[in-house]
């Protein structure tokens, strides 16, 4: 794939060592050029290290969780107080880190990236001063969740919520490369409205997408929303039910993963598929039908029937390797699950990152954060695949 002008500006400032934010809209080739980065610098014989807010952001980019690598508390604004000592094998893994990406930055608090200062500092490690940091992900989209009482607490010690609002960051020197080349979609006056809306206005554009009748996977801000049209729609389904539970293993949580504790599906139901599988095309997002065949489980995405079998998963951790004097990813935990849930609807969330042909928008109860509209918006391909409810 040819990387696109901004892209190519990225990879060439990341291999010369600089400090960037990486950002754009939804849809310019981020994540793939950030895989390509990490590759290059890893055949530079460079010690990276992925890290993501949330578990399943970790997984996406193939990393490790900023609380997990760090020892981080989860509860609370962060103080280096509250940051940890290690024993030594984790500080020696600490000493060797000389890159560190951090993706989903949106949802980074400034405390955390403060956090991760204090805890390098109160270990004897070199600060973040000292490393190369790579910040990526894109403000206009979903932000950390922070409720009144941790805002109350976090603008006594900040001037906002964001990552750049951190302490530290203002000695970092990052210089920001915007890609601004929509791969996702392609219609420019889709595209035009669709900015608006990130930058938080208003456009009656939209208002001709407005429907009763969904089409396609259904968006929806609110969880309760998405159980009614996923029960509902296995309801309408007059079959044998099959039930997987998920096998779990190790120190591991299921927010950790994009797999379901439990799958319940009957022949005939809408799934997605939830991981790029390495055996065929499918991909993280795909929409089919779920099928029993003899006994046998598949997933029919126009007409291709793919079979369906358990998958596992592992979370893992930074080590060191001391033949190699290198970092690597160690598994410290698992889950062994179907990868597939049912896909009449999905929260905005779990859409992050994701492409549809078809989106339908249900919109009766209002988005409760700031990027939530753009990202639905966002995730359809087309306008010709896009349907809003708003009743």
């Amino acid at each position: 794939m040819k990387l696109s002008k901004n892209q190519d500006l990225f990879l060439k400032a990341v291999l010369s060592g600089k400090n960037v934010f990486l950002t754009g809209k939804a849809g310019t080739g981020k994540s793939f050029v950030v895989s390509q980065a990490i590759e290059q610098l890893k055949k530079l014989r460079k010690n990276v290290v992925a890290l993501a807010p949330t578990g399943i952001a970790a997984n996406n980019i193939g990393g490790q969780t900023i609380h997990s690598m760090f020892g981080l508390d989860p509860f609370g604004v962060l103080t280096y107080e509250t940051c940890r000592y290690f024993k030594s094998e984790k500080r020696r893994v600490m000493e060797k880190i000389d890159v560190i990406f951090i993706d989903e930055v949106s949802m980074l608090r400034p405390d955390i990236l403060d956090a991760i200062n204090w805890t390098l500092l109160k270990n004897g490690c070199k600060s973040l001063k000292s490393i190369q940091i790579i910040f990526v992900g894109d403000l206009k989209q979903l932000p950390a969740v922070i409720d009144d009482n941790m805002r109350s607490m976090l603008f006594t010690k900040y001037d906002g919520s964001e990552f750049f609002d951190a302490k530290v960051y203002k000695q970092l020197g990052v210089e920001s490369i915007e890609l601004d080349e929509v791969l996702r979609q392609t219609d420019e006056e889709f595209i035009s409205h669709l900015n608006i809306i990130r930058e938080g206005g208003k456009s009656d554009y939209f208002k001709k997408f407005i429907g009763t009748e969904s089409r396609g996977v259904v968006l929806a801000p609110h969880k309760a929303t998405v159980t009614k049209y996923n029960i509902d729609g296995l309801n309408k389904i007059d079959s044998k039910e099959y039930v997987f539970d998920a096998q779990i293993s190790g120190k591991v949580k299921l927010a950790d993963f994009n797999l379901e504790p439990k799958v319940t599906v009957k022949d005939g139901a809408t799934v997605m598929y939830l991981i790029n599988s390495k055996n065929n095309n499918l991909v993280n997002g795909k929409i089919g039908i779920f099928r029993v065949i003899d006994d046998n489980f598949f997933i029919d995405v126009k007409g291709v029937k793919y079979p369906l079998e358990p998958i596992q998963l592992s979370k893992k951790e930074y080590v060191l390797n001391d033949a190699e004097d290198a970092l690597e990813l160690k598994e410290i935990g698992s889950i062994t699950q179907i990868p597939i849930r049912l896909a009449y609807a999905l929260t905005i969330h779990k859409s992050q990152g994701l492409t549809f042909e078809e989106v339908t928008i249900d919109l009766s109860r209002d988005c409760f954060s700031k990027g939530q509209l753009y990202t639905a918006l966002s995730r359809c391909k087309s306008p010709a695949g896009l349907v809003i409810i708003n009743r």
